[in-house]
């Protein structure tokens, strides 16, 4: 897990670094800024027992990047257990597009999320134990737990109609391993 964590913190260092502080500059100024536009997506993730639907709001600094808020609800359920986790997650991220061919119709992308997700409802099991007749709660979240987000999802972007676009890839984070897919506008 160690691992994994500063794996994404260097892939987060890295896709960061491709904003030069030029074309932050440049994206920021008073002229940059006119040519910025709102870009907004739904999406839907499912993974190894977790699934979610999030919201995204950013504004496209220009072709290739996008700074935004993500909203989600997350469900986790616990197979041993049994129980379900939901949980409520606010994140920023950073979408850095590949396009591929002067159309820009298609594009690679890669998502970078950073956030934290709070812990609204747990519903479980208890479990007696046959020695002290005790009863046990099956895991210890309680709502109002909180703890760190941390998620890339790289994908393929396909525009239908100006900026209206379908989008699938992996997702790989802290709160799902899996797939997503989504609609943008």
């Amino acid at each position: 897990m160690k691992n994994f964590k500063l794996g994404m913190a260097a892939l987060l260092l890295l896709m960061t670094s491709s904003l030069s502080a030029q074309t932050f500059k440049e994206s920021f100024s008073t002229e940059g800024r006119k040519n910025w536009e709102s870009e907004y997506t739904l999406r839907g993730s499912m993974g190894i027992f977790t699934g979610s639907i999030d919201i995204t709001g950013g504004v496209r600094i220009d072709e290739k990047r996008t700074l935004g808020l993500m909203l989600g609800s997350h469900e986790v359920f616990y197979n041993a257990e049994p129980a379900t986790v939901k949980y409520l997650n606010t994140s920023l991220y950073f979408r850095r597009y590949f396009h591929l061919g002067e159309r820009k119709r298609c594009a690679f992308y890669s998502d970078l999320i950073v956030g934290a997700g709070w812990i609204y409802d747990v519903e479980q099991s208890f479990w007696i134990d046959p020695a002290t007749g005790t009863t046990n709660k099956s895991i210890d979240d309680k709502p109002g737990d909180a703890y760190p987000i941390i998620s890339w999802q790289p994908g393929v972007r396909v525009c239908y109609f100006k900026n209206a676009h379908l989008f699938f890839g992996p997702t790989l984070g802290t709160n799902c391993l899996g797939v997503h897919i989504g609609l943008g506008f």
